[in-house]
């Protein structure tokens, strides 16, 4: 008859916790990897996105830099504004229907706080005076009187250019040049500059026929 060999007790527990710990090692993994399969992972244009959308972003990049506004103590021989003066001549014809330019004078505005050309126009009896602003073309304010006086046409670019005069200008003028002006005054045309050096204003006038030029201050 076959008899049967008892197996020892310690090897039937060291196989009973054998086959315990291996099933508790298989059960442990899969808690582990369990939260991490069902976490979503940000792609790159997941994130790309989230940068780009940014309300701020948008503001700061679409914002005018403001670099075009000339300030309000801008030195005019160096410096000019978004407006030429021919344009805002222009400007002031179409306002006040053509006529006789006489006068035309850019001058930072203290009460309205900006740049503008005031140009001065006649127009049968009627003399306007008429105020662009030189950063954006617009009318800023419209004057007229009546008047029986006649006035000579001014020309920006003959007899002498405004170029031209503003050089002539510059060797006696010192300082920051704050405003100028050609104007048809007593039959005669003159540019006039005015210049201001830390606190001291002088007043240079360029004649258009002869190119004299003459200092006040």
């Amino acid at each position: 008859m076959n008899t049967v060999s008892p197996v020892p007790f310690t090897a039937a527990v060291a196989l009973t916790l054998s086959l315990t710990l291996a099933g508790c090692s298989n059960s442990g993994d899969e808690t582990e990897q369990a939260p991490t399969s069902g976490d979503p992972v940000p792609t790159q244009s997941e994130d790309s996105g989230s940068a780009g959308s940014s309300p701020d972003d948008t503001t700061a990049q679409s914002a005018p830099t403001g670099a075009s506004d000339l300030p309000e103590d801008a030195d005019l021989s160096s410096a000019s504004p978004q407006v030429p003066p021919d344009e805002a001549i222009a400007a002031a014809q179409k306002e006040a229907g053509n006529g006789t330019v006489h006068a035309i004078e850019l001058d930072y505005d203290r009460r309205d706080g900006a740049w503008q050309y005031e140009v001065k126009i006649l127009k049968d009896r009627t003399d306007f005076d008429i105020d662009v602003d030189a950063q954006s073309g617009k009318i800023a304010k419209t004057e007229q009187d009546t008047t029986d006086d006649s006035e000579q046409a001014i020309d920006l670019t003959d007899p002498l250019p405004f170029d031209e005069a503003l050089n002539l200008a510059s060797e006696q003028g010192k300082g920051r040049l704050t405003s100028w002006k050609l104007e048809s005054d007593d039959d005669r045309i003159e540019y006039q500059f005015d210049y201001d050096d830390a606190g001291t204003e002088s007043e240079v006038t360029v004649d258009v026929e002869t190119k004299k030029v003459t200092v006040d201050g």
